[in-house]
């Protein structure tokens, strides 16, 4: 996979721009190209859900503590919400909202059968009783590209709708016509969500939000 350098590099090439050494010093369009060519990396991993960015992770509970936080490189709307399971009994948590708790009782113990999302935590209820091992999965959380050595986390065949998606903003910026490139990219765009999405397994199933 090119590096942010080389990628930026090859975005300013298809655009008639002068090339650059360096990040460090880069300064207009050069700069405008990276942060373009973040935009669009974020974009991708945003729509194109791919398998490879799917990662697990497991936390476990404490007596009396309903509140947890995910892995560092988790955030909380990246979490799939029908991955979470209680790994000695196998016993899937399905997703409910903050009302329950109220519906149900707030001071409800035991082993915890569901969970909602609030702020950047996830809440379990019941409130765990005693130590249980939760394992979940998550998407990626992308990480922004700034130094020349950087390398976006997509397969190789991505690179060539990342450097479209780059240069059509570039184009936009500087005044000229994007649309070619703009459209190349959302058709590579839509081939790829097409080829990435993620296995069945990992879709949402059974209870959701609202769940009685």
């Amino acid at each position: 996979m090119s590096t942010l350098l080389q990628l930026v590099n090859e975005v300013l090439r298809r655009t008639g721009q002068e090339e650059i050494v360096n990040l460090s010093t880069a300064q207009t369009p050069a700069l405008q190209a990276r942060d373009f060519l973040n935009e669009t990396y974020f974009e991708m991993l945003q729509k194109l859900k791919a398998q490879r960015f799917l990662k697990q992770a497991t936390l476990t509970t404490a007596n009396g503590t309903a509140a947890y936080n995910l892995a560092s490189d988790a955030e909380i709307n990246a979490l799939l919400g029908n991955s979470l399971l209680e790994t000695a009994t196998q016993q899937q948590l399905w997703e409910t909202d903050f009302t329950y708790p109220l519906l149900r009782g707030t001071s409800v113990t035991g082993k915890p059968e569901c969970f909602y999302r609030s702020g950047n935590q996830i809440y379990f209820y019941p409130t765990p009783n005693a130590t249980y091992t939760i394992q979940y999965a998550y998407l990626l959380k992308p990480v922004n590209l700034a130094a020349d050595t950087d390398a976006p986390q997509i397969p190789a065949e991505w690179e060539k709708t990342l450097i479209l998606g780059t240069q059509a903003r570039l184009e936009k910026f500087l005044g000229e016509s994007a649309q070619e490139s703009y459209l190349l990219y959302q058709d590579n765009m839509s081939q790829l969500r097409k080829r990435s999405a993620l296995k069945p397994q990992h879709r949402m199933k059974g209870f959701y939000r609202g769940h009685n």
